[in-house]
């Protein structure tokens, strides 16, 4: 989503909002999208394009996910979390489900960084491109 929101802007940031550790019982609804694991990396952010937010961002990592190289998930500061995952050359989804929250998109998808899951769930915001003539749901 980041390139894709680079192509109408000169700026894209992510700020973040809250990064930690979480156990299954925070998780919710989102916990059936997940093994089992003692904690969970969480981590939300806002998404701005030249300055304006685009887009809630909420990855749900759990702890087995974070070995190896992919322990620097949690080091991602201001990095768009696509940067890291689609150029880790180790990427597959199982599924992505779009839907409405109210008036706005929203995608979640689970995704496998070597195999191992990781959930993303954003929300599209209204000044988001997504929502510009002719463009459609986001995929």
């Amino acid at each position: 989503m980041t390139r894709r929101f680079e192509r109408h802007c000169a700026c894209v940031h992510v700020e973040p909002q809250r990064e930690c550790f979480v156990t299954r019982a925070e998780l919710g609804e989102e916990a059936q999208h997940l093994p089992a694991s003692p904690r969970y990396w969480l981590r939300e952010i806002i998404l701005l394009g030249d300055h304006v937010p685009w887009l809630i961002g909420r990855t749900v990592i759990p702890q087995e996910t974070l070995t190896g190289k992919d322990q620097a998930l949690v080091d991602l500061g201001t990095v768009p979390l696509g940067r890291y995952l689609f150029n880790s050359g180790a990427l597959t989804r199982d599924y992505i489900h779009i839907g409405r929250h109210g008036a706005q998109w929203a995608r979640r998808s689970r995704l496998r960084l070597a195999g191992k899951p990781l959930l993303l769930t954003e929300l599209f915001l209204p000044a988001a491109p997504v929502y510009n003539a002719g463009n459609s749901a986001p995929a």
